[in-house]
């Protein structure tokens, strides 16, 4: 699995002030996560600041210490969790390329489980990025699951093992189609009866995905 260094999804990132000592960088993870769990109660444009910092339990010095303004900071929550998406999806992937006692069910099954922990844990900056009017985030959010599913296609279509190649290769895209719409239409609206907390979610879409594919 490949091991994320802290905060190097920022390096470089406009914005950012890095850390030069170890309690500096605890500070900017406690702010990116204050961020992320506010995100997931209100928009970006009604969390303040002052109230991040507050659930960090740091000072605003120490927030300008980080960053030098609120869309840097912003910026910074989708970088981490573009980099958290991909590396989990990334390792979810090399797994399932291992040998072992994978079926199309266990395999479909955990893809779609860590496609759901990624956005249960990045919601709330998911759902701000994907309202936010002009963003460039976005785009690179749909490159990336646009990839995901480039790499996941051959794997899915290995552990099927039977029918016409190119007939099972665009069900396996269309499925993935339906799966990251249930999931979204969850992240935005969670109508129910299933809930992007539950981990019944895991096991439906998964059923649901499979019988298609053999259908």
């Amino acid at each position: 699995m490949t091991r994320r260094k802290p905060l190097s999804a920022l390096e470089g990132q406009p914005g950012f002030i890095p850390p030069r000592y170890s309690r500096a960088g605890l500070t900017t993870d406690a702010l990116l996560r204050a961020g992320r769990d506010l995100l997931c109660l209100r928009g970006i444009d009604s969390v303040t600041i002052q109230e991040v910092c507050a659930a960090a339990c740091v000072t605003t010095g120490a927030f300008y210490g980080r960053f030098d303004s609120k869309e840097a900071f912003f910026r910074a929550l989708q970088a981490t969790a573009e980099q958290d998406s991909h590396l989990s999806m990334q390792a979810r992937l090399a797994a399932l390329k291992e040998e072992g006692n994978w079926t199309l069910e266990t395999g479909v099954h955990a893809l779609l489980a860590e496609l759901r922990r990624i956005v249960l844990r990045n919601q709330g900056v998911l759902r701000a990025t994907l309202l936010e009017a002009h963003g460039s985030a976005w785009p690179r959010f749909k490159e990336g699951r646009h990839e995901f599913i480039e790499a996941a296609t051959p794997v899915l279509m290995r552990l099927h093992g039977e029918g016409d190649p190119a007939l099972l290769e665009r069900r396996i895209r269309i499925a993935f189609q339906f799966a990251f719409g249930s999931i979204i239409n969850a992240m935005l609206n969670n109508p129910g009866p299933l809930r992007l907390a539950s981990r019944e979610f895991d096991d439906e879409l998964a059923r649901a995905f499979c019988a298609y594919l053999r259908a």
